[in-house]
């Protein structure tokens, strides 16, 4: 029986992984209400359209991967770069943990539907500039562990870039093997950057 209560947040966890693994555009109406056990109308209620599920996911996402991870690395690590490096850490498990390596779904996104409305492009690069900015301000916090002529910002850039290239080619050949020497590559940029 359709459970007609589901929460915004419930739909957005029980729609999460098949959005993820075959994108929001391949993923009809119908299947998003049969996989959220919502009725069109629960899920009208919260969402006035696939468009604002999409743009929805994505803001969900980050709160996940914000409190879940990049805030968390303070109290898991002892400094800057060790935060970083268990930032990445993390990253490489979540990406194991799926048995197709289905990549990051914020980097899937950009994929799917970044061409499609320029809400999404401009939502998503909103996003990736928060989470840059995340890793540019705990290098700056580490300065004194960097080589003098490093740029945290850049570094931070260089580092998003090499991750979603880790992730993406780890979805392409889905390939634990890949992403370790992906994720390990995303490693020695970070400690290749310290004194």
């Amino acid at each position: 029986m359709v459970n007609l209560k589901r929460t915004r947040e419930d739909i957005l966890k029980s729609v999460l992984d098949t959005v993820h693994a075959k994108g929001l555009t391949s993923t009809g109406l119908n299947e998003l209400f049969r996989i959220s056990g919502a009725s069109s109308g629960s899920f009208y209620n919260y969402f006035n359209s696939k468009q604002d599920l999409g743009h929805a996911l994505i803001d969900f996402e980050w709160s996940q991967l914000k409190s879940n991870i990049i805030d968390n690395a303070g109290r898991k690590a002892d400094n800057s770069i060790e935060r970083v490096l268990w930032i990445i850490d993390r990253l490489e498990a979540k990406q194991l943990e799926s048995p197709k390596c289905d990549g990051c779904i914020l980097g899937n996104f950009i994929v799917d539907l970044a061409e499609q409305d320029p809400s999404f492009r401009n939502h998503l690069q909103e996003i990736f500039t928060l989470w840059q900015d995340a890793f540019a301000d705990i290098l700056r916090d580490g300065k004194s562990q960097l080589k003098p002529y490093i740029d945290p910002d850049l570094l931070a850039e260089a580092i998003i870039t090499s991750l979603e290239g880790a992730m993406l080619m780890g979805k392409l050949y889905r390939s634990p093997e890949r992403i370790r020497r992906s994720f390990d590559l995303v490693r020695s940029l970070v400690t290749q950057a310290t004194n």
